[in-house]
């Protein structure tokens, strides 16, 4: 057996370079794939938030680091929030702290995840879509945007966690 090995070691490399190689283009031309249709779900949020006659809207952008990034939509009052949270790993202590910076950001109102995108590019493309220029609102403007003082995820990670309802709440 073990002599099969050290004959055989080119073959296992040449392999091993083979799948590296393979993995990198996958990852390369999943990056700019456009953003697929949106869920029945999602799509039926979309025609409620429309039929209501909502008409304003935000984006924000929290970097969580890495290269993927998850839209989310959080209405506030008469206001959609598109929230471009870009991710890492997918580990239960980053997911802990997005959720409750979210928390923090935008009090209780609910969180409806819209999708996950091979770049913060394309998931901005995306919720510009949704929320063309000419609705957008600006963060001074009440419900538009996060909170103001809210801590930015690194002051989350390095000084501790906000309050799960932050006060005046």
């Amino acid at each position: 057996m073990i002599a099969w090995v050290r004959k055989s070691r080119g073959a296992i490399a040449l392999a091993l370079l083979a799948l590296v190689m393979l993995t990198a283009a996958h990852a390369i031309v999943a990056r700019h794939r456009a953003a697929p249709p949106p869920s029945r779900h999602t799509a039926a949020h979309w025609r409620e938030a429309a039929a209501a006659g909502s008409n304003r809207c935000a984006l924000y952008h929290a970097r969580f680091g890495g290269r993927r990034a998850q839209l989310i939509l959080i209405t506030q009052g008469p206001v959609r929030n598109y929230v471009i949270v870009e991710v890492g790993k997918r580990d239960p202590a980053s997911r802990i702290l997005r959720s409750t910076w979210l928390r923090a950001a935008y009090g209780e109102a609910e969180h409806i995840w819209l999708g996950e995108y091979g770049s913060a590019e394309a998931a901005i493309r995306s919720a510009a879509r949704l929320c063309p220029a000419s609705e957008r609102c600006w963060a001074e403007e009440s419900g538009c945007g996060p909170k103001q003082n809210v801590m930015t995820p690194a002051q989350i990670f390095f000084n501790g966690w906000p309050p799960i309802s932050p006060s005046g709440m």
